[in-house]
């Protein structure tokens, strides 16, 4: 099998103010797919995630920030292990179903 993974943020949450910052994303949603290049089957993980503590020294105005800032957070603050596997098996249930 040769999954190819991609990101797709589909919205934040954010705080007005926290820590003296304006702005401030907390949360994360986001689907990650995997597409099977052989079969072509795919299979989508819906996940959410927050975000640390900002850090005044290196933050990004909320107006600056770009989606690959934020699938970066994403990467960081949500591991695919467990999602890769989760797209594995589903894709393989559709490549051979148990049950039809």
């Amino acid at each position: 099998m040769n999954i190819t993974y991609t990101w797709k943020i589909t919205a934040l949450k954010k705080a007005p103010s926290l820590d003296g910052l304006s702005n401030v994303i907390t949360h994360i949603r986001f689907d990650y797919t995997g597409t099977d290049a052989d079969s072509g089957e795919s299979h989508t993980f819906h996940g959410a995630c927050p975000v640390g503590a900002p850090n005044p020294e290196n933050f990004t105005e909320i107006v600056t920030l770009t989606e690959a800032d934020v699938i970066e957070w994403a990467k960081a603050n949500h591991p695919t292990g467990h999602m890769n596997e989760v797209i594995e098996r589903e894709i393989n249930k559709k490549i051979t179903p148990t049950n039809e």
